[in-house]
């Protein structure tokens, strides 16, 4: 959000901006927008002996893991545009059906094509018992999601005229100054001339290699701190996992409430560092402290994930400018799914892998720093300028729609 809710844009009816709409209406639609499964269930079906059924060396079970984030790294931008230009329901309907369909199809790969093949379709559509459970609910329900998701809060038939009416006026806060609808090329190429998007790339990209590696090398991270069983690994990666899902709550609920990002990402990232370096130096005979460390680990690379989204897509005004900035963003920056897949390679211990994740997060936070100090800059020199400078800015943007992020009225979240 480029301002705090209690910022409302002129113009708009505050009569519709009453308490009891806005649970309302935020139930009803994350209802419809539940999170996707993730995709780590193959860190899972590797302790569960994939590698021995399929026969799969060491190297080919890593870019097993790779080989996904080619094909949503690929096809991301491509299917936000055609979701911005299509009716998303049926196109959201379309990729939820086939996700579905090669998630369950992976249950008959027999090799290493079959399964490189499948990660990469699933990267395609998301963007073996085991992927027979996760990926038949999908098909099913994607019979459903064309008539059951609506394609804007205008259409969303199940609020009340006035809940949509909210709904829409809320997005308008939401865009503040940028509160454009309009679709142009030219907004598509200013994104790619803006230095943010590569800055937030680059923050994408060091966190997703890092959340990536501990995400797929978890259950073999644990299996190697002790003899336990394969069920007892496998059980033991819930908790770190229950623990990220709490703090992602906490965090998230913070960071909204203090309307504040990089300082949020600073504090996560500190933990993150804190916890690799003792997965490096703590003796491994202490099973205890390496198993805390691994869960401190979870909490904070899954943690920095909701606050890094809101903070890019804060950053980016109008419709098309922010849903194009997204996709790139995401698409350039899970690449970091790619490096992850490879960087736990010294098993039992992962000395290499740890430190490399450490080197990330690292370089994230630092990162982080200058962006912030960068964005912090641009509000306070779009706060001295005078009326006429303003409008020049405008003017140069192409005119208020087109502007986006860029208007002199819009600040950036810090």
């Amino acid at each position: 959000m480029s301002e705090k809710p209690e910022d409302k844009p002129a113009g708009l009816d505050q009569a519709t901006f009453k308490p009891e709409h806005e649970e309302h209406v935020q139930t009803q639609e994350e209802e419809r927008l539940r999170a996707r499964l993730l995709r780590s269930n193959i860190g899972n079906a590797k302790l569960g002996g994939l590698e021995n059924d399929l026969g799969l060396t060491k190297t080919e079970y890593q870019w097993a893991l790779s080989i996904f984030y080619f094909g949503y790294v690929i096809f991301d931008l491509p299917s936000n545009i055609v979701m911005r230009r299509w009716r998303p329901s049926y196109w959201l309907a379309l990729l939820m059906g086939s996700w579905g369909a090669v998630a369950t199809a992976m249950a008959a790969c027999h090799n290493f094509a079959g399964l490189a093949a499948s990660r990469f379709l699933l990267g395609v559509f998301e963007a073996g018992k085991l992927f027979i459970i996760e990926g038949a609910p999908s098909i099913i329900l994607s019979a459903f999601a064309a008539w059951y998701l609506p394609n804007s809060p205008e259409t969303a038939k199940f609020l009340t005229d006035e809940e949509r009416e909210y709904a829409v006026n809320r997005l308008a806060i939401d865009a503040g100054a940028s509160n454009d609808h309009s679709w142009s090329w030219k907004q598509v190429a200013s994104v790619f001339s803006d230095w943010k998007t590569y800055a937030f790339m680059a923050i994408y990209i060091l966190g997703t290699s890092a959340l990536q590696g501990v995400t797929l090398f978890l259950p073999s991270i644990i299996a190697g701190m002790g003899t336990w069983s394969k069920p007892v690994a496998q059980a033991l990666t819930t908790p770190p996992y229950f623990m990220a899902f709490l703090a992602t709550l906490a965090i998230g609920y913070s960071s909204d409430k203090f309307f504040e990002r990089a300082y949020h990402m600073i504090g996560i990232n500190v933990l993150a560092i804190a916890g690799f370096l003792m997965l490096m130096l703590i003796p491994h005979s202490n099973v205890p402290a390496h198993y805390a460390a691994a869960c401190l680990v979870t909490v904070s690379v899954y943690a920095n994930v909701a606050v890094k989204v809101a903070w890019f897509n804060n950053n980016f005004g109008g419709l098309t400018r922010r849903a194009v900035a997204s996709a790139a963003i995401v698409s350039v920056g899970t690449c970091g799914g790619i490096i992850g897949g490879q960087m736990y390679y010294d098993p039992p211990l992962y000395f290499g892998g740890n430190a490399m994740a450490l080197a990330f997060v690292a370089a994230q936070t630092i990162l982080v720093v200058i962006v912030r100090i960068l964005l912090a800059r641009e509000n306070k020199r779009r706060s001295a300028l005078t009326q006429e400078e303003k409008s020049d800015e405008v003017f140069r943007y192409g005119g208020v729609e087109l502007a986006g992020d860029r208007h002199p009225d819009y600040r950036y979240v810090l």
